[in-house]
């Protein structure tokens, strides 16, 4: 091969190398990155789910607080009269309830009797005492309880208070927030979809004023409570995954060939027991489509710096060098074969090394020709 194509060729070779070389390291500090930038999504979602839920309890909590120290209704529930609470309580609740997630508002006898439920009138006289700890612990105790609670109608955020008078204790009264606020919070600032599963045999024997749930709502023995996409979070979660939920997990997988963060966390009830698992996913196709983006790019700016590179060596080897030494290399076959009389004063002239060979060049010749007038003299 010759010189003229194989400098070139060795050249474009060494650039091409060099340029994919380049374009592989940037794509995998791409990935990297984005990697990086997804963990953090994930656990910035773990913490709005944490810090939402203690807002939604707090709120819960400052509302019981607030309405069991109206003297009003420490009269009212004092004479144990039902249709006064209703009629200092029930327009407000109706707002809490339509405007701030306020699902339930309920006025308890000790130890754990319903005495009034706001969001369902007709029920009272119920001896909670089997499965409403944070009613019997009030009563008990006479210190307000909160955090997360299942009661006939589900699961709650709940905030339970003594209502006591000059007289002494009276009994007690909650406010049960909505988990739905929570998750669509969580969802309205990161974009996740979420949904919560609780614990399908507590749920069976508690929350005894629901439904039964659909057959796909059960998985691995949990029960789906809520969700902002049913059939997102459905895709994201599988029995083993949700029984395995010991401590907070996140994980990257592919559902249809597209990349999806999860995020799986214990929900806690108001005593730090294990009731259900807090599920958070999103997709994340954008991030993982910029990654390929700075891929096909780097490798379209690589080929043309290769095609530019390629070309700008193969014209300036060949016109700066080889043409030069191709025409010398003539002269001196010209001068091998006896013809000494070739100018080569366009190679001399020139400032570079070709034009120093060439100026050598032009004294052999001048000699030759002195000898050759000699002999022939």
């Amino acid at each position: 091969m010759q010189l003229r194509i194989k400098v070139p060729l060795l050249i474009t070779l060494v650039a091409l190398i060099t340029s994919l070389s380049l374009s592989l390291f940037f794509y995998a500090t791409a990935l990297q990155s984005i990697e990086n930038n997804q963990k953090a999504e994930l656990n910035t979602t773990v913490t709005l789910i944490q810090k939402y839920t203690e807002e939604h309890t707090k709120k819960a909590l400052s509302r019981a607080e607030m309405v069991a120290s109206l003297p009003s209704v420490q009269q009212a529930f004092r004479a144990r009269d039902r249709d006064q609470l209703a009629q200092i309580l029930l327009p407000a609740f109706v707002i809490q309830r339509d405007r701030y997630d306020v699902r339930e508002a309920h006025f308890h006898l000790a130890p754990a009797t319903s005495f009034l439920r706001l969001f369902y009138l007709k029920k009272y006289g119920e001896d909670m005492s089997s499965f409403r700890e944070t009613v019997l612990i009030t009563n008990q105790k006479q210190e307000p309880q909160s955090g997360v609670e299942i009661s006939r109608h589900g699961l709650n955020i709940r905030g339970v208070v003594p209502i006591a008078d000059a007289q002494g204790a009276i009994g007690s009264f909650e406010v049960g927030m909505s988990f739905n606020g929570v998750l669509d919070a969580v969802k309205q600032v990161t974009g996740f979809e979420l949904g919560v599963f609780i614990d399908n045999d507590l749920m069976t024997k508690v929350a005894t004023g629901l439904p039964a749930p659909e057959s796909d709502r059960v998985i691995g023995g949990l029960r789906n409570e809520s969700s902002t996409n049913w059939s997102l979070v459905r895709s994201l979660v599988s029995p083993d995954l949700l029984r395995k939920v010991n401590d907070t997990t996140l994980k990257l997988q592919k559902i249809d060939g597209v990349d999806y963060g999860v995020a799986l966390l214990q929900l806690l009830d108001f005593k730090g027991k294990k009731i259900g698992v807090v599920v958070a996913g999103k997709s994340f196709e954008g991030l993982t489509s910029q990654a390929n983006a700075v891929l096909i790019n780097a490798m379209v700016i690589s080929l043309f710096a290769v095609i530019i590179l390629g070309g700008t060596a193969t014209i300036l080897f060949n016109g700066l060098l080889m043409r030069p030494m191709i025409a010398v290399g003539n002269c001196i076959t010209s001068m091998a074969i006896d013809d000494v009389a070739k100018p080569i004063d366009d190679l001399a002239s020139r400032r570079d090394e070709v034009g120093k060979i060439a100026r050598s060049l032009e004294l052999i010749q001048q000699r030759l020709i002195g000898l050759k007038q000699d002999i022939n003299g």
